[in-house]
């Protein structure tokens, strides 16, 4: 008798590599290189385009468009002198279906913080005007809208510690933004330092004050839910699920927003920890019944990363990282006839830049492996059935 051999276990390691030249983000008809030139390196040559290059603190984020959709491209970095000194693979990605139809997501913006890292040992001066986590969300926003999307949705974290000062830099950050936002509390913003309450902020922004809310693009249904609990870092989404339930059933897909991740051991294994495995199991179990084209995006670990979940592995389940920190990004989503297509990138803005690369180093290095995640963690495509 012979006996089949098993395929070995590949356990994925949590630290992903960094490249001095790398593509971070990558669509159909372009791509997003984060590049670290040498001194006397100064263009991009690409499908027959220049583009010059210009750093901030070594880095250059650089928007490469017009790209044909799955075609392998080179990036040939040249110095002064026109000799190559890098160069850059990837491929894009497929062409959508039908029209297209266009929202963003930030989270863990963190108004009101003034350092990061072990300790807190990344700062900037409490007088600086306007502070990092305002002019990184600021840019975010800024770039979500010029790439083209119709909403804006904020996965918690809006505030550091919910006092009245975080508030009113909320303000300042969202006043004036003319497409619609779809917010939802983090642990940050309902923590016992909190000096407005969350009913409060939502009705002074003129949010919903339901723990949870949909509303509709062309089609997809965005849902919204609160998993803050007062006072805790954990996270709760067991308390919604019948109102979530009843939210995807949808004819079209369906994009559930949440603050905290849905853990996949019992204990925590690293912070912070979000949602436990038995609190998301009712929800995630029913879910695929209800609407299997359910994408689901989290944020509160500031972290990229793509899971599947749900009886075997059925639904799409994403963390994306800050803004307030390395590396620094947003998210677009894009929604056709075919698929949901996430894309997370670098907030490219200098004054963005100038603090994100400060804290690139924090944690003794580790924390950009820990954090950046890979390409396909960032740019993830569920395939609508």
């Amino acid at each position: 008798m012979i006996v089949p051999r098993r395929p070995p276990i590949r356990v994925r390691s949590p630290l992903s590599p960094l490249e001095d030249n790398e593509v971070f983000a990558v669509e159909a008809t372009g791509a997003q290189l984060c590049l670290r030139p040498r001194a006397d390196d100064s263009v991009l040559r690409i499908a027959g385009q220049r583009i010059d290059l210009e750093t901030t603190l070594g880095v250059a984020v650089v928007e490469v468009t017009g790209l044909h959709p799955n075609t392998n491209y080179m990036a040939i970095v040249e110095n002064d002198a026109g000799e190559q000194t890098a160069q850059v693979a990837f491929r894009t990605r497929s062409r959508h279906v039908g029209d297209i139809t266009k929202f963003a997501t930030i989270s863990d913006i963190h108004l009101g913080t003034h350092e990061f890292g072990g300790q807190r040992s990344i700062n900037e001066s409490e007088t600086t005007d306007p502070p990092f986590s305002l002019r990184c969300a600021r840019a975010a926003i800024s770039e979500a809208m010029e790439w083209g999307a119709e909403a804006l949705l904020i996965k918690g974290d809006l505030t550091d510690t919910g006092a009245d000062s975080d508030w009113d830099l909320a303000h300042r950050l969202l006043d004036d933004v003319p497409i619609p936002i779809i917010a939802t509390w983090g642990n940050h913003d309902v923590w016992n330092t909190r000096e407005v309450e969350p009913q409060d902020a939502a009705t002074a922004f003129n949010f919903s004050t339901a723990p949870v809310t949909s509303t509709e693009l062309a089609g997809i249904r965005l849902i919204m839910a609160d998993t803050s609990i007062p006072e805790s870092g954990h996270g709760n989404i067991e308390q919604h699920r019948e109102e979530i339930l009843e939210l995807a059933r949808f004819d079209g897909p369906v994009f559930l927003g949440i603050h905290h991740n849905i853990m996949r051991t019992p204990l925590p294994w690293f912070w912070p920890p979000g949602i436990f495995p038995n609190n998301a199991a009712p929800l995630l179990s029913e879910l695929p019944r209800v609407n299997a084209n359910t994408f689901i995006s989290a944020g509160h670990t500031h972290r990229n990363r793509r899971h599947s979940v749900g009886p075997g592995g059925a639904l799409t389940f994403t963390e994306v990282a800050a803004t307030a920190d390395y590396p620094g990004v947003w998210a677009g989503y894009e929604i056709s006839d075919s698929r949901v297509r996430q894309t997370v990138r670098r907030i490219a803005s200098p004054n963005a830049l100038n603090w994100s690369e400060r804290v690139r180093g924090a944690l003794g290095g580790v924390w950009p492996r820990w954090a950046q995640g890979t390409l396909e963690d960032r740019c993830v495509d569920m395939v609508i059935n």
